[in-house]
């Protein structure tokens, strides 16, 4: 009768519609969130977004002016973003990245077109933060 009773409890415990994500799985789920919020943002044309995801490092002075050039002059911005390889380590996170993206000055002239790899440095464990590139970027676009 007992082993029927625990049977019928992790039974019900297996069948439950909740389901509980492990601490690293959701940290997963926050790093995906976070590329693709930066993703967002760049092609948006959201400055003061991917100002919140950075963290305050001096380096990220220059990054941020690149970027501003960016949207200064690009009327559309495109940009398709795909995750290779999340590796993580402590607090960093390297998320390698596939970009190909599109940049529009006006209709009536032809967009520019890049494509590359790079790394998405990241930190964080419950906030995940921007904390650096390495690689080919698609940011600083029109200083190029």
């Amino acid at each position: 009768m007992l082993l029927l009773l625990v049977m019928a409890i992790t039974g019900c415990q297996f069948f439950s519609s909740e389901k509980k994500v492990s601490a690293d799985h959701a940290r997963f789920e926050r790093i995906v969130q976070a590329v693709e919020t930066l993703r967002s943002a760049y092609e948006q044309q959201k400055l003061d977004v991917i100002q919140k995801l950075m963290l305050p490092l001096q380096g990220f002075q220059q990054l941020e002016g690149q970027i501003q050039r960016d949207f200064d002059t690009y009327a559309t911005i495109f940009l398709d973003v795909a995750i290779e390889r999340i590796h993580i380590q402590g607090e960093q996170i390297k998320v390698n990245v596939r970009w190909e993206g599109i940049w529009q000055r006006s209709p009536d002239v032809a967009p520019v077109t890049d494509r590359g790899h790079g790394v998405w440095v990241w930190s964080g464990t419950k906030d995940i933060l921007w904390a650096g590139v390495e690689g080919a970027m698609p940011f600083g676009r029109a200083g190029r």
